[in-house]
């Protein structure tokens, strides 16, 4: 791979985690130092020590400690030196982020965020990039839980014929369990034998005969791309094989593969082939009868889903999956536009792989499919935003039980991502980004995920009772807090991460860009009678520093305030602070950290920041962090 795909297991993305955990093992900067020094002096008593009550105080009221947690054992102390405030301030005890805590894997899949990729298979843009199995390796070495695999003819391929009946009457009568579709040249070969075949066996121009391209046609394979692009190809082969090698290296917990087929029945049923060879008992075996519910990430370790349209048995043409599978892009005069296509086939043998992970076409929330325990919808983002606003009570009812995934709009040609945090507010669960990015869309997707393996469970009132049936309740009761006031006050910083290893820092102008992302209109839209669905607005609260200078500046306790904020569920808010440096144009982000509202530590707190690539460096921001909820 080029260098400038950068490939590391400790890349952030989402579910693996990134050290943020760690304690400061860099030596402190005079900013940090000086700062630390003040902060002790202002409770030191003559003799330049804090007693067991100051020590008591501070632990509770400022940091808010657990009695029982890591620091506890400083309240136990009869007095405290500076030297034993800065080890605690500095070590893991003084992190910003709290230890994530262990999951309850034993509910249904429905009732899990997943972290999910979109277009997996590209290193950069939707319309000239390369496409390459070094994109699945990073992606799951990153916690990623479900990838996506749009699948094409080979090169060679001939398109699929229609109407095949003969054919098919001869696959069964050779014993194969399922009839495909083929081309006009291989239904005449078995249709009329020797016969057929010598009309045929006229050799071309480069001396091939017919029986010569047949035998190529047969060890064809399909290939992955974007369709109606420039981006370069990989193999289906090759993908399935690296997913294989890497699925549960970061992560034990199950894989969903979502596959967008393009290929005539011929390649889908080599499809087949190559993935059962290619993960084996990661499959899981066939089922005779339909699930009645959904199993637990706990009942599918280490056990690839494939998430693919479904077709009934006795119906031989569906519908597609979902509206990605139609789009091609075109271009008319200057204008790049987005047209539908045919979707081909799907062939029963492919069909049947998505056992708990069936490909509906989303017609409503009302049809018969959206009652289906394995039924999943995946909407664009622009879809899924539409019935957000007009029936948010309903797409709320539907996802508290059943999946669905959305998916960025296939007019995102730069890979750009959407907000996730709308969608997790609606219950989606497989929120699919564009991992090649790196902008707030993923920056909040390593907020949710960091440290959890790529599943979390959703927050109260989100989840469906395990002890009751399918029933569309509009009595929704979901836990929110109101803050009356979040402060967050930037100190310092220390070994900012340079844009470029060869730019000066002494022209570094950093600034620290701090956002609250929830969405309260949103979620009283899910939860009220009283406002109008189409009036829920998405919420953001920003806020940043004055500039300051080089790569370990001091932002003089600069504070930003989030005031008065209904309707917060502390596991679907985030907080995301980016260093920007402040050039001619658009500033850019140099480094950046994002953390769940209840993963926040309040008081003296520093956080690690990663760089513009997602990977860990040596950057630590000093802040103060004070909440205060209403009563």
């Amino acid at each position: 791979m080029p260098g400038e795909f950068q490939l590391s297991q400790y890349r952030a993305g989402g579910g693996h985690p990134t050290g943020q955990r760690n304690g400061i093992e860099e030596t402190l900067e005079e900013s940090f130092l000086s700062y630390y020094t003040g902060l002790f002096n202002k409770y030191a008593g003559a003799d330049g020590k804090w007693n067991r009550d100051q020590i008591g105080l501070f632990m509770h009221h400022v940091q808010a400690e657990n009695p029982d947690g890591l620091a506890a054992y400083l309240t136990d102390q009869d007095s405290l030196n500076l030297h034993e405030l800065i080890k605690y301030l500095t070590s893991p005890c003084g992190n910003i982020l709290e230890i994530a805590a262990p999951q309850d894997l034993s509910w249904p899949l429905s009732n899990y965020f997943i972290s999910s990729s979109h277009n997996t298979y590209l290193t950069g843009n939707q319309l000239s990039s390369d496409s390459s199995t070094e994109a699945y390796k990073d992606a799951l070495l990153r916690g990623c839980r479900c990838i996506e695999i749009d699948v094409w003819d080979g090169a060679e391929s001939w398109k699929a014929g229609v109407n095949d009946e003969d054919y098919n009457g001869e696959m069964k009568k050779e014993g194969c369990g399922e009839a495909r579709k083929i081309t006009f040249k291989e239904r005449a070969f078995i249709k009329f034998g020797k016969w057929a075949a010598a009309k045929f066996e006229t050799p071309d121009e480069d001396g091939r005969t017919f029986s010569d391209r047949l035998g190529d046609l047969l060890q064809i394979e399909p290939r992955v791309l974007h369709g109606f692009t420039m981006t370069k190809e990989v193999s289906f082969r090759d993908v399935c094989k690296t997913v294989g090698e890497y699925a549960f290296m970061t992560s034990d917990l199950p894989l969903i593969v979502s596959l967008e087929v393009h290929c005539n029945p011929m390649q889908q049923n080599a499809m087949v082939d190559i993935m059962q060879e290619a993960w084996a008992d990661y499959l899981l075996p066939e089922v005779e009868d339909d699930p009645t519910h959904l199993p637990s990430p706990n009942e599918l370790r280490k056990k690839i889903l494939i998430k693919v349209k479904y077709v009934p048995d006795d119906k031989s043409k569906s519908d597609t999956s979902d509206d990605e599978s139609m789009l091609e892009v075109v271009t008319e005069g200057d204008e790049k536009k987005v047209k539908k296509v045919k979707a081909p086939k799907i062939t029963q043998r492919l069909s049947r792989l998505g056992i708990h992970t069936r490909g509906i076409s989303f017609k409503s929330l009302d049809e018969p499919e959206a009652t289906m325990p394995n039924h999943i919808f995946s909407l664009s983002e622009d879809m899924a935003f539409s019935i957000q606003r007009k029936l948010p009570k309903a797409l709320f009812s539907h996802n508290r039980q059943f999946l669905m995934r959305t998916y960025p709009h296939g007019l995102r040609f730069d890979s750009s991502n959407y907000d996730p945090v709308m969608f997790w507010r609606a219950g989606v669960q497989v929120v699919a980004l564009n991992w090649q990015s790196w902008d707030l869309g993923m920056i909040l997707n390593e907020g949710m995920f960091m440290g959890s393996d790529g599943y979390v469970l959703k927050p109260e009132g989100y989840r469906h009772d395990l002890n009751r049936g399918w029933t569309n309740d509009d009595n929704i009761s979901i836990p929110t807090k109101t803050l009356e006031r979040l402060a967050i006050t930037v100190v310092a910083a220390q070994n900012i991460p340079l844009l470029n290893s060869t730019d000066d820092p002494a022209k570094f102008i950093p600034y620290v860009k701090i956002g609250f992302h929830t969405e309260p209109d949103a979620f009283k839209a899910m939860t009220s009678e009283d406002q109008a669905p189409e009036q829920a607005k998405q919420a953001g609260y920003s806020g940043e520093t004055s500039k300051s200078k080089g790569t370990s500046p001091s932002f003089g306790e600069d504070t930003i305030e989030f005031l008065n904020i209904e309707g917060v569920v502390p596991e679907l808010a985030f907080l995301s602070i980016r260093v920007m440096n402040d050039v001619p144009g658009p500033d850019v982000m140099a480094a950046w950290a994002c953390v769940r509202l209840d993963r926040l530590r309040l008081g003296y707190r520093f956080l690690r920041l990663l760089d513009k690539d997602g990977m860990p460096s040596k950057g630590i921001l000093l802040v103060k962090v004070a909440m205060r909820e209403a009563k």
